[in-house]
């Protein structure tokens, strides 16, 4: 009896010394994960920033703003999505754990700082209200100016797409370096 309580208690804590390797490659993976995840997105933003934006600023205003419309339905329905709400969750668990250890100083903390703030809280609080007054602008009503709209939108849109660009890639670049 004695030796099979043993042999459990050594299975036990064979299991229990599994379970934190196993949370402690989780922790890694994640790292590993956000690089590519946040790399991956501030590429897409680098695309509209340098190429969409630019070339939808060489054409019609009333034509660029169906245009980005169309780009904006698109986005919301595509695997970005998804690649979009998984990073920021991936930088969640970054921040509080190292908050929880007190890490504050280091790389991963501010990447996920910066990326939290200059990635998700610019798009929800500067570029998805831009693109929603986009989407309610009337076309057809001959008293709104196509051309003053876009160049608002443009103007505003990009300065903050670039704030988006630059903390996905120096979040990245932190998170390359730890």
């Amino acid at each position: 009896m004695i030796k099979y309580l043993g042999v459990l208690l050594i299975i036990g804590a064979e299991v229990e010394y599994l379970n934190k390797i196993n949370i402690m490659n989780v922790f890694l993976w994640i790292d590993d994960i956000a690089i590519i995840c946040f790399g991956f997105i501030g590429g897409v933003y680098t695309a509209f920033s340098f190429f969409v934006m630019h070339s939808l600023k060489k054409i019609n205003p009333l034509e660029a703003i169906r245009i980005m419309n169309t780009i904006n339905s698109v986005i919301l329905k595509s695997p970005f999505m998804f690649l979009f709400f998984l990073s920021s969750f991936i930088a969640v668990i970054l921040f509080l754990k190292n908050l929880i250890l007190l890490k504050i100083i280091y790389n991963q903390f501010l990447s996920s700082l910066i990326f939290l703030v200059g990635m998700f809280l610019c798009t929800a609080t500067k570029n998805v209200p831009l693109n929603k007054k986009l989407a309610n602008f009337n076309l057809h009503d001959i008293s709104c100016d196509p051309e003053i709209e876009w160049d608002y939108y443009y103007k505003n849109w990009i300065k903050w797409n670039h704030i988006r660009t630059a903390s996905c890639f120096v979040s990245t670049v932190l998170l390359v370096f730890y």
